[in-house]
């Protein structure tokens, strides 16, 4: 009997040790990090804002491409020009 409350007392060190020492990793958003997409963003002219470029909606001006974040901010800008 006392053979088998010395194993469950090694074994409950053991754990507490090993949970000490050696932490288990979390995964990155659980870190409380931000998490980066890499997209790239770019800037509305009308909102001031950025957001990705990949749902961005665009109109060339001579050289230049302007972005913008919804219809709504592309009508504002063509109705200026």
């Amino acid at each position: 009997m006392r053979f088998i409350l010395y194993i469950l007392l090694f074994f409950l060190i053991y754990t507490i040790a090993r949970a000490i020492l050696f932490p288990k990793k979390m995964p990155q958003q659980q870190r409380n990090e931000p998490k980066l997409h890499g997209d790239e963003t770019v800037f509305d002219p009308i909102c001031q804002s950025y957001f990705p470029k990949n749902s961005a909606l665009s109109i060339r001006n001579g050289n230049e491409i302007i972005y913008f974040c919804s219809e709504e901010c592309r009508e504002k800008f063509l109705k200026k020009i």
